[in-house]
């Protein structure tokens, strides 16, 4: 597998099961997926139907028991430890249902951290911090800490850490499940925005049909089947 056909991330067959008891319980199977440049995926399921397990194995923080993830060309599934961090490092960001912003640190510092983690000097560290939360609307919450930003902001903060080692794609776990419906329906515009406007990869697994669908492919995961519903909205 390869970018050839345009897809920044790719899943081919991806099968998991697990025991519960003396019973095997089966919540993948054989799910393909593929995710191109910018395009926003929405992905659905009542609670306990696999969409965490989906995205871990995505994430390569977990195997499949069958099946494979390929990011930017790059097989992640099977990879080793150290092998899977630098492939996440460089083509993946992550977004939470809850923020895990450090409550010491300023929005800006929680921005850049990463960066700063990976080598970057702080001046150029904290110059890209500003334009991502500039971004995503926060040009006045530079050095406000988390907990004097409200629940919309400080996911908006997650955004941009997020962003903030320009991944290929961003996974995101129930990102607005925390939220009313207003701040949710801020983020999630972010989020959508950003796609169109960086060519930044967002997949969203959500409980909710109206985030999930606000791009270009839906899927629900039915009975560990991963059905393409784009065209019945």
């Amino acid at each position: 597998m390869s970018e050839s056909d345009g897809s920044v991330l790719r899943a081919e067959g991806l099968s998991k099961s697990f025991l519960q008891g003396e019973q095997r319980l089966t919540v993948l199977r054989r799910v393909d997926l593929a995710v191109g440049t910018g395009e926003w995926v929405g992905i659905v399921g009542r609670s306990g139907a696999g969409k965490s397990t989906l995205l871990h194995i995505l994430a390569g923080l977990s195997d499949p028991d069958d099946g494979s993830v390929v990011v930017k060309g790059q097989r992640l599934s099977g990879a080793s430890p150290a092998r899977r961090a630098r492939i996440r490092n460089a083509g993946m960001g992550f977004v939470y249902q809850f923020h895990h912003l450090l409550p010491e640190f300023s929005a800006l510092e929680n921005v850049a951290l990463p960066l700063l983690l990976g080598g970057s000097r702080f001046a150029s560290a904290a110059t890209k911090a500003r334009r991502l939360l500039t971004d995503v609307g926060l040009e006045g919450r530079f050095d406000h800490r988390p907990h004097q930003l409200s629940g919309g902001e400080r996911q908006r903060v997650a955004v941009a850490r997020a962003l903030a080692g320009s991944p290929a794609v961003v996974l995101a776990d129930e990102p607005t499940g925390n939220l009313d419906r207003e701040s949710a329906e801020g983020v999630v515009e972010v989020m959508a925005r950003l796609a169109r406007n960086t060519g930044t990869s967002f997949v969203v697994v959500t409980h909710d049909l109206d985030i999930a669908s606000r791009g270009e492919k839906t899927f629900a995961l039915v009975d560990g089947v991963l059905e393409d519903t784009s065209n019945a909205r």
